[in-house]
């Protein structure tokens, strides 16, 4: 066959060594001339353009300790007085006559432990006292939950109560109410302590 013949596709296939050839011996002698012309390549070590700079300080003068205060004379301590339970004869205490069924509504004093918030058996009801219904709320058929935050002491009793959800004209039923309850304190590893706890109570016209 011709070269004439063929396509251009096929004439291109049949050159392709001979370029590929031609190519390699050419990229060859263009190295080798590079290699002898160019100068080999040298390498110094880096030398830092700039000197470091040294500054001259003075140094401190010597630290004089001072010398260490001088001792206070030591001050009697008065002793304290302890309370005696002898009483004047011009003392007098007014006699007083406790209800006992009036409710226990005293602040409770600093001198008490304060209510726990996590102890591990809460407080228990033993005795409940349904609130009276004030008669304007009856009146106007109001009705609902006033939900209290009740402070029971280490011996069952109500010390202190606060309304967190409030239902307006029942919540001073409610807390007179609370306030008669008793329950079984709280146990802290088996030890009776003051602890808070939550109670609703529900105001409600039907029976």
């Amino acid at each position: 066959m011709s070269i004439h013949s063929l396509t251009a596709e096929q004439r291109f296939e049949a050159r392709h060594s001979a370029r590929l050839w031609w190519g390699l011996v050419g990229a060859a002698i263009i190295h080798l001339a590079l290699i002898l012309i160019l100068p080999s390549p040298r390498f110094r070590p880096y030398q830092l353009s700039e000197q470091p700079l040294i500054h001259m300080v003075d140094a401190p003068p010597a630290i004089v300790i001072p010398p260490p205060p001088e001792e206070l004379p030591r001050q009697d301590i008065i002793p304290a007085i302890a309370p005696s339970d002898d009483v004047g004869a011009d003392a007098t205490i007014p006699a007083t006559v406790p209800d006992p069924s009036a409710p226990l509504r005293d602040p409770v004093s600093h001198g008490r432990p304060p209510f726990f918030e996590a102890v591990d058996e809460r407080p228990a009801v033993i005795k409940r006292v349904h609130p009276a219904y004030p008669e304007l709320a009856r009146q106007a058929e109001l009705e609902g939950v006033v939900v209290l935050k009740v402070g029971v002491d280490e011996f069952g009793r109500v010390r202190e109560a606060l309304v967190i959800e409030s239902v307006a004209g029942l919540d001073e039923a409610a807390l007179e109410a609370i306030y008669r309850w008793r329950f079984e304190p709280a146990r802290q590893r088996d030890v009776p302590v003051p602890a808070w706890i939550v109670i609703p109570i529900r105001f409600t016209l039907r029976d």
